[in-house]
């Protein structure tokens, strides 16, 4: 006979589970049938009562502090906004003020700055010759113009420090300067020098007496009478907003230097004589100004695109860069560095070398360069593809189509090397918002729009950066202008190939190889744990 266990049976304190959600009835039977018969089940009723059974209230009060409990469910937002979501909100904020403080910065009220604006003035005015013209007369003129010549008294007028025209741009006198004359003076406009002349010619006085009556001919006839202008030259191409505001400056400041003279006439002594004596025309507008435009802008849009072009070369270089760095297999880096262990040589120490070659990380290194070269080409095909086939497209003279090309491929690499540089110190999902507000940096300040001369000084920082050599050297290839500094364009854009490429070329190199020493060492480690399991099992 078996001895009858008189041990009691050992007692736990059962802790009652919540029902999970999705949890059916069937399961929750299933689970209630499985339970050991030698433990008694309650089987409660909903016809059964107790006297403690609460009343239809306090039955209502768990469930309103259920749906209370529970509102952490539906609220998501207290549990987001945490540290990290007000430095976020700090750093997007910082970024949108950069953003609008570079935009409008750079093109507010460029007005106030025509001030800064170098004009040069040339009077080559050779005086007034009275040899035909009455006595009578000649006296009357020698009297109101003090016996100088009328180019002087416009040069004085606009060189008088407190005369109104000497506030309007900066006027730079070269008349009394040897060496000067209208063809050197073209010249320098041409070279950038400054930004526009003011040439008054040697027949200036003399077109002016032509509206008098001549001892030979008689009074003056709309043949005989030559118009008093002055020549104001510019480079239109160099930057086409910059000379618009330029040129409206101007053309008031002679229109109103024309109607202050003819004032001057009209309330002197001698207006009785002038109004009986001179041609009716002279009144209308006594001195005109000529506007001779270097290097025209003969499409408007061609001046947008002088700029555009590079802002859609750079986000294609963004693309490029950041889907060669973040999607093309990195497993090439792998090749030939080790061989991984399988059982049957588990127990032999890893070799650095392999009988698969191993790639040179430079070569790795060049290769990416060379696929984002590749991708860039394609993009400028596009690119310089529309401003092309576009109708009555400019180009200039000096210049074609191919060099265009070249020229915003060759800006496009140098982009392509800043980015690759930016990718490996910041990371390729960290680079993208630096690289953006740097974009916006250059294009600001790379006078694409409008000059420096008319921007605050801030943005004077363009000119270490390429996008401001690749405006000017466009702006060259299409209108012409600037040709002697054509050069700096192209190797400013190259030492922004050569610097950045050759620090990413060292960087990456030195991040291959230290990505391939540690899976050597990783390899090593798995080797050696796996050789005594190998062992045993033989």
């Amino acid at each position: 006979m078996t001895e009858p266990n008189t041990q009691q049976p050992q007692q736990f304190n059962m802790v009652p589970l919540e029902k999970e959600p999705g949890f059916g009835d069937v399961e929750e039977q299933g689970i209630r049938s499985s339970s050991s018969s030698t433990t008694p089940v309650h089987q409660y009723s909903s016809t059964q009562k107790t006297l403690s059974d609460p009343t239809d209230d306090d039955n209502d009060t768990p469930q309103r502090q259920s749906v209370r409990d529970s509102y952490p469910q539906f609220f998501v937002l207290p549990h987001l906004l945490k540290k990290h979501a007000w430095l976020l909100l700090a750093a997007t904020t910082l970024v949108m003020i950069v953003y609008i403080w570079l935009y409008l910065g750079a093109l507010w009220s460029p007005l106030t700055r025509v001030k800064n604006v170098e004009i040069v003035l040339y009077n080559a005015d050779a005086g007034f010759d009275y040899s035909q013209t009455p006595p009578q007369l000649t006296q009357l003129f020698q009297s109101v113009t003090h016996n100088s010549s009328l180019g002087s008294i416009i040069q004085g007028q606009i060189m008088d420090p407190q005369g109104q025209l000497n506030h309007v741009v900066s006027w730079i006198d070269k008349s009394q300067e040897p060496g000067w004359d209208r063809e050197s003076l073209v010249d320098h406009i041409e070279k950038g020098k400054s930004w526009g002349l003011l040439y008054i010619p040697a027949n200036f006085s003399n077109n002016f007496l032509s509206y008098a009556p001549s001892t030979t001919n008689g009074p003056a006839t709309l043949d005989s009478i030559k118009v008093v202008d002055m020549e104001y030259v510019f480079d239109q191409g160099r930057n086409y907003a910059t000379h618009s505001i330029i040129e409206k400056y101007i053309s008031k400041s002679m229109d109103i230097m024309a109607k202050t003279f003819e004032r001057s006439l009209l309330t002197s002594a001698a207006n009785q004589t002038l109004l009986q004596n001179m041609h009716p025309v002279l009144w209308v507008q006594a001195i005109h100004m000529t506007e001779t435009v270097m290097n025209p802008v003969l499409v408007y849009g061609q001046n947008f695109a002088a700029y555009v072009v590079f802002i859609v070369q750079y986000i294609g270089s963004m693309l490029a860069v950041y889907s060669i760095c973040k999607y093309l297999p990195n497993t090439i880096e792998t090749i030939g560095v080790l061989t991984f262990p399988n059982e049957a040589t588990a127990q032999l120490p890893i070799k650095k070398t392999s009988q698969i070659p191993k790639f040179p990380a430079l070569r790795i290194v060049m290769a990416r360069h060379t696929i984002a070269m590749m991708f860039s080409i394609i993009h400028t095909i596009f690119i310089w593809m529309v401003p092309q086939v576009l109708d009555a497209h400019q180009m200039s003279e000096h210049y074609n189509g191919g060099i265009a090309f070249a020229f915003i491929w060759f800006t496009g690499i140098s982009f392509i090397s800043i980015l690759f540089l930016l990718s490996h110190l910041l990371t390729v999902d960290g680079f993208q918002g630096p690289a953006t507000m740097l974009m916006i940096l250059m294009f600001t300040s790379s006078c694409g729009i409008i000059d420096w001369v008319v921007m605050p000084g801030f943005f004077r920082v363009g000119v270490i950066f390429p996008f401001t050599y690749a405006v000017k050297g466009l702006r060259t290839i299409y209108f012409g202008s600037l040709r002697d500094e054509m050069w700096i364009n192209w190797l400013v854009i190259l030492a922004w190939i050569v610097i950045p490429g050759g620090i990413t070329m060292v960087m990456a190199r030195a991040e291959i190889r230290l990505r391939r020493e540690n899976m050597r060492r990783t390899a090593s480690v798995h080797a050696s744990s796996r050789a005594p399991s190998v062992q045993t099992q033989l």
